[in-house]
């Protein structure tokens, strides 16, 4: 059964959807991987049972849309890509939607680089926005490597994107314009597609702007 959940007044911004065009994004986490279930970050794990069950829940739920999706985009990373595999559309792999690069924690439990890299886990603590993992990258970083994505999405429409939590913490924080000291703290649940409504506005003077509206929709 699906579940949709309505978001907090914190997590939707809906802007006046009346004029202009209006687009459909969706966005979803990969499944549950094997890494997920031993609480490791980074890697390149299959997904675990429950994410297997979940990319079959996803696929039904995509093929059902009365405006179908006409395309997937995954990541270089296996998960994204075996979370995609019962979706009847087009496949497209981008890199730039991978991981945070956590380089030398990469594969690593939290409480693993805590007892091997004590001052690297306070740093990150400090500062999570900034901080950049040892020969890996940053929050900031990622919403670099993300620009040629968000061009991309201006036109887009009935789009998939299966990727990870920190690079739809740095997708959402871009499309709804959302502060970036809030970005590293966005909830990004496993399991549930993120349904973006994106109204293409036009005011007066020929001026334009997005309006965005958000549902979180959950899925077995």
């Amino acid at each position: 059964m699906i579940e949709v959940m309505a978001p907090c007044a914190s997590e939707i911004l809906d802007l006046s959807l009346t004029r202009g065009k209006t687009r459909t994004i969706y966005l979803s986490r990969h499944g549950e991987s094997l890494n997920n279930l031993y609480g490791k970050i980074g890697g390149n794990a299959e997904l675990s049972p429950r994410g297997q069950q979940y990319a079959q829940a996803l696929g039904h739920f995509m093929n059902s849309l009365g405006d179908p999706c006409y395309k997937v985009v995954t990541s270089t990373l296996q998960r994204t890509q075996q979370t995609a595999k019962f979706i009847s559309a087009q496949k497209d792999i981008r890199p730039e939607i991978d991981e945070i690069n956590a380089g030398a924690h990469d594969n690593l439990t939290y409480e693993e680089i805590a007892d091997r890299y004590p001052v690297e886990f306070a740093n990150r603590d400090k500062d999570k926005l900034n901080y950049r993992y040892p020969e890996g990258e940053s929050y900031m970083d990622v919403v670099n490597r993300l620009k040629p994505v968000l061009e991309d999405l201006e036109t887009e429409n009935n789009l998939l994107i299966i990727s990870h939590q920190a690079t739809i913490r740095c997708l959402l924080t871009l499309l709804l314009n959302l502060p970036l000291a809030e970005l590293p703290y966005l909830k990004i649940p496993l399991h549930t597609v993120i349904q973006l409504t994106i109204s293409d506005v036009t005011g007066g003077g020929g001026s334009s702007h997005h309006g965005v509206s958000v549902e979180y929709i959950r899925l077995p």
